[in-house]
């Protein structure tokens, strides 16, 4: 089998099904806790068990208007401390986030995925980069 390389300048976030955003910095990580199995008479432990798998991905996306994460429904957003959310963040349970490559193979997919948190930088000039900070249930890896 040939090695498949990807290219993150090529590659794009969709989230629910809808493109949303050029993949310009994108990390996961994928995080297996274990607990050691003993046997006796035995310094090393005799298995090591999977207990839990933490999916976490952080995004950089470039934020123009017209893809504002709480007008898409993607996070939550109040438009004062007395307004109840009305964007219909609060009917879905979880979000899907498919990162493909360019010719729309899945380099990495979160199934079901929660925005835990989001940060922007933006200096004079220049457009304004948010970080979206992401956990999941469950992933796979490249597909096709």
């Amino acid at each position: 089998m040939q090695p498949q390389l990807y290219s993150g300048a090529k590659a794009t976030i969709s989230i629910n099904g809808q493109e949303v955003a050029a993949a310009f910095v994108t990390d996961y990580a994928i995080d297996t806790r274990t607990s050691e199995i003993e046997a006796l008479d035995s310094v090393f432990p005799f298995e090591l068990a999977p207990e839990k798998i933490r999916v976490s991905m952080n995004l950089k996306v470039y934020r123009t208007p017209d893809n504002d994460p709480v007008v898409s429904g993607i996070a939550p957003g109040v438009a004062n401390i007395n307004q109840v959310e009305q964007n219909g963040f609060t009917q879905k349970k979880y979000l899907q986030i498919d990162i493909k490559d360019n010719l729309s193979r899945t380099i990495f997919l979160i199934p079901q995925a929660w925005l835990n948190r989001r940060s922007a930088a933006m200096s004079a000039g220049d457009f304004l980069i948010e970080t979206w900070s992401i956990s999941g249930i469950g992933y796979f890896g490249p597909q096709g």
